[in-house]
Formats: C-alpha cells, structure tokens, sequence
C-alpha cells in the first residue's frame, strides 16, 4: 500500500496533528503545575494510560524494525517499516516522560546512571533501538548495502532485548503480583512479532495481495496470544491474593469491557477474517487495537491494589497524589489531562509518518510508479 497522499489532505492531517499536541501540551502543563485531578495517578497506582501507550508502541516499533530487518521483503516496504519502528521507538520514550516527575533530569541516566535502576536498562535499550533503526533507514535510502546489514542486525538483536527487558522488569517489581507472572514475558515477544506481521500486511495492503503464508502467520500469532493469556489466567485462578482479585476486576468487574473487547474484536475477529481471508488490512489493524487495549489491561491489572508493603504503611511518590494508610483503590480512569497527552503522542506518530511517507525519504512504490507512467 502506497501512502502517498494530495497536498490538501496532509497538510489537513498536519493541522489536526499540531492542535492535538498543542492540547496535550495544555494537559501535561497542568500535571507539572500540580492541579488537583488533573491526574488519576497516585501513590497507590504509579502507573496507567502512559505505560500502556508506552508498551504498545514498543511492541509496535520492535515489531516494525524486526520486519525491516529481515531483508525478505521489497526494500521500499522494508523502509516503510523501518521509518515506523524508529517513530514508534521514539513516541514510546515519549510517552513515560510524563511519568519520570523531572524529565529535565534524564541526562542523569547517562552521565551519572544509578545502575541498580531497572529504568536505566530500558532506557539505554530504548536509545540503542533507535541509533540501529536510524542507521537501517539511511542504509535502506541510500542503497548503502554494509550499512543496511549493520543497521539490520542491530534492529533485530535490539528489537528483540527492548520489549524482552521490558517484560521482565515488570515481572520483576516486589510486590505487584497482577505482574509477577512469566508468562507475561511469552505474551509480550509473541505480540512484538504479531504486531510486525500485521504492520507488514498494512503496508501490502490490496494493491499487494498478501500470501498466504503471511495471513497464516498473523493468524497462529493471534492464536498463540490468546492461548498464553488463557494459561496465565488459569494459573492464577488457583491464587487466594491479589493476583486472583485484580485479574477478576479485569474479567468481571469495572474493566471487563475492555478484557473482553481485546477478546473478540482484538483476537477472535481479526483470526477469523485471516482465516476466511476477508480484508486482511483491516483485520492487521485490529490485531494491533486489541495489542493496545491488552497493554492497557495488563497495567491496570498490577496497578489497581497495593504491594504488600503498602498495605503496612503509607506510601508517597513525589510530584503525585499522597496517598496515606492502607488503602486499596480498585478502580483507575484516566482524566481528560491524561488523554489530551495520549493524544498528543499519538498525534506526534501520525505527523511524523505522514511527513515521511509523502516526502523524498520513503519513495513511492513501483506499482504507483507504473500507474504514474501509464497516466
């Protein structure tokens, strides 16, 4: 698919772009100036819609750039993919600023990193993805053949250790036992590759037919995702903690909705279209809804009740909402505030793709080309 557009409609898209982070700017300077509820993040619950944005674009970026490494698809495809790796990696560094409290403080993790820090590992993961990806891209334009194999074997290894160091650091955190499970680590690797096959097939889209080997692939994936999800939720069925009662609270209580839509328009109907071949495309972009709202259950999951230490005492989180005794918070919506930045993040990754796919970077395909010609 060729994502080459009129004028008139990107620059419609670069407007709606630009007001959308001018909002999120607005959202996120009221956050900083403390405004009370400008935030549902508190002491008890660090952690929300940022971090779920933050997986899913690393998923989505690792994903991309794995598949543009591979060197098995036409080379305009793979900088396709490649551009969007890089943009992804990029918004999901973005997406967790909002949550470091001083951002202006990140040099630290260069040059004076506490290396006991489980962020440090991340972040220096997060920039090494994105030096490899840049480096694949200017291989790819270039025609440069050495330095699209240095950029590829780096993406690769990379796209690999980012989301795999992500998922253990969360199966890491004492006390947090909605996270604690390692299967957590299968669920995140099988969606880093699903959300590549289907970012490929969003690229081919009709103009390419794709094989079917790809729809199979993308299928399987689905099918693997939901069965490890399914055992992990079997396993802490057998749990008497707060393991078993905030995976209840996802499948039967405040969040069900969004459990179960990931569920069935996020896996069985994506499965089922791959599987009659009906509107690939389309079922690609479900897959990668239901990786989104999957990742946003996942944090909700291990944030809504307290470690064990919590419940003794008091915890405080600066720049966040004191929280005192042992309480227990169940329920986490996120304000306006916070998806006014959502959006603008968002917004950032549209504005950056569209630019590069209708600029001199990413050419366009041969089967526009041809049509061009033929015109």
């Amino acid at each position: 698919m060729d994502f080459k557009m009129k004028k008139s409609i990107v620059v419609g898209i670069v407007v709606a772009c630009v007001v959308l982070i001018g909002l999120g700017m607005f959202g996120l300077s009221q956050e900083y100036a403390g405004v009370r509820g400008a935030t549902a993040i508190t002491s008890y619950i660090p952690w929300g819609l940022y971090i779920a944005l933050f997986l899913f674009f690393e998923a989505t970026g690792a994903g991309a750039l794995l598949f543009a490494a591979l060197g098995k698809l036409e080379r305009t495809t793979r900088l396709k993919l490649a551009v969007a790796g890089v943009v992804c990696a990029a918004c999901a560094g973005l997406s967790i600023l909002p949550d470091l409290g001083r951002p202006l403080g990140m040099w630290r993790l260069f040059f004076a990193p506490n290396v006991t820090s489980p962020l440090l590992l991340d972040v220096w993961l997060l920039c090494a993805t994105l030096v490899f990806g840049l480096v694949l891209i200017i291989g790819l334009r270039a025609d440069k053949a050495m330095l699209a194999k240095v950029g590829s074997i780096g993406s690769a290894l990379f796209a690999v250790l980012l989301p795999l160091g992500t998922a253990v650091m969360f199966c890491s955190i004492p006390g947090k036992l909605g996270w604690e499970s390692t299967a957590e680590i299968g669920i995140t690797l099988v969606q880093v590759v699903l959300a590549g096959v289907a970012l490929v097939l969003l690229m081919k889209g009709a103009a390419e037919s794709p094989t079917r080997t790809l729809s199979k692939a993308a299928e399987a994936l689905i099918v693997a995702n939901a069965a490890i999800m399914l055992g992990e939720a079997l396993m802490l069925f057998y749990r008497d903690d707060f393991a078993l009662s905030s995976l209840e609270a996802v499948m039967f209580g405040t969040y069900a909705p969004l459990f179960w839509l990931q569920g069935i328009v996020g896996m069985a109907a994506p499965a089922l279209m791959l599987a009659l071949r009906k509107a690939p495309s389309l079922a690609a972009g479900l897959a990668l809804a239901g990786i989104l709202v999957g990742k946003f259950v996942y944090v909700v999951r291990g944030s809504i009740y307290p470690t064990y230490a919590e419940l003794s005492e008091g915890a405080f989180i600066p720049m966040l909402q004191p929280s005192t005794g042992p309480q227990m918070i169940p329920t986490y919506i996120p304000t306006l505030n916070e998806w006014l930045v959502v959006a603008a993040v968002s917004a950032l990754a549209v504005l950056l793709l569209t630019v590069a796919y209708n600029s001199k970077l990413v050419p366009a395909d041969a089967a526009t080309n041809a049509e061009k010609a033929v015109k």
